[in-house]
């Protein structure tokens, strides 16, 4: 059997209790740093110059389709529809945005990757039966007569103390009953910054593995 991945949805890292370039002169340095036509959200400097942040405001890049959501609790930094080739670019503008935000001592709490895409499956069944039938046995029901029709689940993994979380379930937006949407988020739980070549080489390990876990997956029945 083969499956098909059809979208990557989106891919981003996350910074847990940062918020990145809050000051209008730090806006300005990324702005040159990132060399593109940046579009500013009407949230991210509320009350004039003074850095207000805290309701949470956008920094996009329409060309790379690029966007950073940036408050006081945190930031993320996502590529819409990447492909492989579009997470160095990712990786370089979340770079400019950490060394063009005086931190001072703050350091994240936490942070993280994440892939989210959509594959489609060729075996025959609904989106729906084919995860039940390759998350769950019928027998843990406990109950003769209980036909196991379908499911979707989230899976937890640890890798040298790198919790991956993955979500997997159907398609349930889309009129194609055998497409699967999944997620695949690896957290690092460690107070510190990223730099541009970690965050490159993370987004693309994070890749590969969604990928893979996708093969496996559907090999497992």
């Amino acid at each position: 059997m083969a499956v098909e991945v059809q979208d990557v949805l989106k891919a981003n890292l996350v910074l847990v209790g940062v918020g990145l370039v809050t000051k209008p002169e730090e806006l300005d340095a990324f702005r040159d740093a990132v060399d593109t036509e940046v579009e500013i959200g009407p949230n991210l400097f509320l009350g004039g110059s003074l850095p207000s942040i805290e309701a949470g405001g956008t920094v996009t890049l329409n060309r790379d389709r690029i966007v950073l959501n940036l408050s006081s609790s945190g930031s993320t930094i996502a590529r819409e529809y990447p492909s492989r080739d579009d997470l160095a670019r990712l990786a370089e503008v979340a770079g400019y945005a950490i060394a063009e935000t005086d931190l001072g001592d703050r350091l994240p709490r936490a942070f993280g990757y994440n892939i989210e895409l959509v594959y489609d499956q060729n075996s025959g069944l609904s989106a729906v039966q084919y995860l039940g039938d390759r998350l769950f046995a019928a027998e843990i029901s406990g109950h003769e007569g209980w036909q196991l029709i379908g499911g979707a689940g989230r899976l937890i993994f640890d890798e040298r103390g790198k919790p991956r979380n993955i979500t997997i379930e159907p398609r349930f937006d889309d009129r194609a009953p055998t497409k699967i949407f999944m997620s695949l988020n690896v957290h690092e739980n460690e107070q510190r910054l990223p730099n541009e070549d970690e965050i490159r080489n993370s987004l693309e390990e994070t890749w590969r593995q969604a990928h893979e876990f996708v093969e496996r997956l559907d090999e497992s029945k």
